[in-house]
């Protein structure tokens, strides 16, 4: 395994003359479990972000191998699986047809696809609503169904934005024992998360972000015992109770960039689609036999015009 799988160095992140990020360096190995925690409005979905290549670094670099990630934009659709926090399925699909959709939209050969998308059914438990459109589906399902489409195209490395956010217990339990048992194939996972327990039960790695900086990296055992420290949450309220704490909030416009087209625009090379058509076929039309028929032959491998 790579212990330097992905590499931030120097990484600095400005949205107009706010800094969000300043000369950060961090770590993540392969085959872990990797959190970024830090209060809301550290800049956590920004690394994140940056990671995917939807956002570029004003400053720094970021190496995937020690090979800049952004001199080679066209592996992110093969290398990464990234679920946002409000989602990216397609509401008025069900969840056997979102799969299929975005299992061509990474180009998925149509051989593998029809079993991948039963496996991917089976893993995050959704067998019993295959056919359930995602609008009526609760939370926690729709949870599940955005990291099923993320892991579609079987990556080796998953990014989760707040997987946990809004669930309740017992849905926040469900969602953490999928999150480890995809981990479990070999996948890396890079997630961010307010939950402090949460993060020290499934997390090998954690970053601590504050005041612009990634100022602790390690195990949470390493970082507890730095701090001396029973936990994490104590570690937290020792270092977020500085008085010369910074926050920063992406403004409505900075987030809207990471709606489904506007993704598909910053990843024009590697995942192509006419979103409008689909959506007008599926919005518009008075039943779903047209978006059905697309379906059809997104299943059937056929190139949309």
């Amino acid at each position: 395994m790579d212990d330097e799988l992905i590499q931030f160095k120097g990484v600095t992140k400005r949205f107009g003359k706010n800094v969000v990020l300043n000369s950060i360096d961090l770590t993540i190995p392969e085959g872990k479990i990797t959190g970024i925690i830090g209060a809301s409005g550290e800049g956590k979905s920004t690394i994140l972000k940056m990671m995917a290549s939807f956002y570029k670094p004003n400053k720094g670099k970021i190496y995937y191998r020690k090979k800049n990630i952004l001199h080679d934009r066209k592996i992110l659709s093969k290398l990464l699986g990234f679920a946002i926090e409000d989602g990216s399925f397609y509401e008025k699909l069900n969840v056997e047809e979102n799969l299929f959709h975005f299992g061509r939209l990474y180009n998925v050969k149509k051989s593998v696809l029809k079993k991948r998308v039963e496996e991917i059914i089976s893993l995050i438990g959704l067998e019993n609503a295959k056919k359930t459109l995602a609008e009526d589906l609760s939370l926690g399902m729709k949870k599940r169904l955005d990291v099923g489409c993320s892991l579609v195209h079987n990556p080796g490395i998953l990014i989760l934005d707040e997987p946990t956010a809004d669930l309740d217990p017992l849905l926040r339990r469900q969602m953490m024992n999928l999150i480890k048992q995809i981990n479990s194939h070999g996948t890396t996972v890079i997630l961010t998360t307010q939950l402090l327990e949460e993060a020290e039960e499934i997390c090998d790695r954690v970053a601590i972000l504050f005041n612009e900086k990634i100022i602790i990296e390690g195990s949470p055992l390493s970082i507890n015992k730095k701090y001396d420290s029973k936990n994490l949450d104590e570690v937290f309220n020792k270092i977020f109770s500085r008085k010369e704490r910074k926050t920063y909030q992406e403004s409505s416009d900075e987030k809207t960039k990471l709606n489904l087209p506007n993704k598909k625009l910053e990843l024009k090379k590697t995942l192509i689609t006419d979103k409008n058509k689909l959506d007008d076929l599926i919005e518009k039309s008075k039943s779903r036999d047209d978006a059905e028929e697309y379906l059809e032959e997104v299943k059937g491998g056929k190139n949309v015009d």
